[in-house]
């Protein structure tokens, strides 16, 4: 049978045998109505008051948006809180809006369009994180974990901060949105470290704290730095949460205090988005659900990582995720600069930005055999600790496999396995 997978922008099919489990393409349902429900959220929101309440007479409004790494559906709802700020009185000569960039790349051009579009281009000043600019950030105090958070000037001097964050898994933070658009979203590199810091262990070579997981947020050490990071800021903020299909349909969204609605979203976005099984799996097919899921080893991870927790010990996890613009992270790659096995001596003499995905990586495929199909040559890959997924290997490292000890996830970056014994 021919199942269609995600692959960068286009799609391959996969031939597998009849009677395999399938799973990570059941989307909720699009709201009928996504601009009546995003009014919902911001006139009835989670432990704030109405967004029209709290919107100052003047002084800059700074709105808070994620990079293409997290896609561009939220440019949609981004025109919807234009639109009613200007309504409200509050229009470009008073919004700004940054891309909370964290540590990620800058954007070219066409993605920068593709993001917002020609007419908000022309129409406000959009500005790009970046967290080395030490002249554009300020010292806004410590956490009690201890990281001293440095945050960007312009932001922090806002009047107001209204923040648009996709919700999803996140493999150390528990879940994606909400604080993450502040701290990592526009921290200096020095908070941003100090706060990642804290998912892998006293030693960072023994790998990551086990709170620090995806779909975990009350015991999560990272989460409650960043949470604590965030309250630092003076100024309100006001969150809006939204979640979209695979199609860039909106399927949910609320808004208010970043904890308490980003509680209630992690909350909706665990119980329709989890993958629900009895056992491990002997081999899972999974693909990381496309650009941008797929858009480089260092995103492509979390897929993995994720599809990862099917598998049984000693089992077999073939991904596709095309990483067409390669690694992604210095620091990831160089982790690996010495193969694999020396990765947690590496790690332990110098903690760097991307060590707990470079742990994260060493310890899956001690557990498992990954074979990968990407656009990375494959001695970069076998680096990693990655076998490359070549055409027809599927079809002899599945041979032998019972079609019932095979799971096929579509879109592993959006769907986490949950065995039931472990709840």
């Amino acid at each position: 049978m021919n199942y269609p997978l995600l692959y960068d922008s286009a799609t391959f099919d996969l031939t597998a045998a009849d009677g395999i489990d399938v799973a990570g393409s059941d989307y909720p349902d699009a709201l009928s109505d996504p601009e009546s429900e995003f009014i919902k959220a911001l006139e009835n929101p989670s432990g704030s008051s109405p967004l029209f309440e709290i919107l100052p007479a003047k002084g800059r409004v700074s709105i808070l948006i994620s990079d293409m790494t997290r896609g561009a559906s939220s440019n949609r709802i981004l025109s919807y809180l234009l639109r009613y700020l200007d309504e409200k009185g509050a229009g470009p000569d008073r919004v700004e809006i940054f891309l909370a960039m964290g540590m990620h790349r800058v954007h070219s051009r066409e993605e920068i369009e593709d993001l917002f579009g020609r007419e908000t281009l022309n129409r406000y000043k959009i500005h790009e994180h970046d967290a080395r600019d030490r002249d554009s950030l300020v010292d806004v105090g410590t956490t009690p974990a201890g990281t001293r958070c440095f945050f960007n000037a312009a932001v922090v001097d806002s009047s107001l901060i209204i923040g648009i964050g996709n919700v999803s898994f996140h493999y150390f933070a528990g879940f994606g949105g909400s604080r993450k658009l502040i701290l990592p979203g526009i921290a200096g590199e020095e908070t941003i470290i100090s706060n990642h810091r804290l998912s892998l262990m006293e030693d960072p070579g023994e790998g990551l704290v086990t709170d620090c997981r995806p779909g975990e947020i009350e015991k999560n050490p990272v989460h409650r730095d960043m949470v604590a990071g965030a309250r630092l800021l003076r100024s309100p903020v006001f969150i809006l949460n939204t979640i979209f299909d695979h199609k860039g349909g909106l399927v949910f969204i609320n808004g208010g205090d970043m904890v308490e609605s980003h509680r209630y979203a992690a909350s909706w976005y665990m119980d329709r988005f989890s993958i629900r099984i009895e056992r491990p799996y002997r081999a899972v097919i999974a693909s990381a659900g496309g650009r941008p899921y797929d858009i480089n080893l260092l995103q492509s991870h979390k897929a993995i990582r994720y599809a990862s927790l099917a598998v049984d010990d000693g089992g077999l996890l073939l991904m596709a995720a095309a990483c067409p613009d390669g690694i992604g992270s210095d620091s990831y790659s160089g982790a690996f600069s010495m193969g694999r096995e020396r990765v947690p001596e590496l790690v332990s003499g110098e903690y760097t930005l991307n060590s707990q995905t470079a742990m994260s990586t060493h310890d899956l495929t001690g557990r498992i055999s990954v074979y990968l199909r990407s656009m990375i040559d494959d001695k970069e890959i076998s680096r990693f600790g990655f076998c490359p997924w070549k055409t027809d290997y599927d079809r002899y490292l599945l041979e032998g496999i019972d079609p019932s000890d095979i799971l096929l996830i579509k879109n592993a970056a959006s769907f986490l396995p949950v065995i039931s014994y472990q709840q």
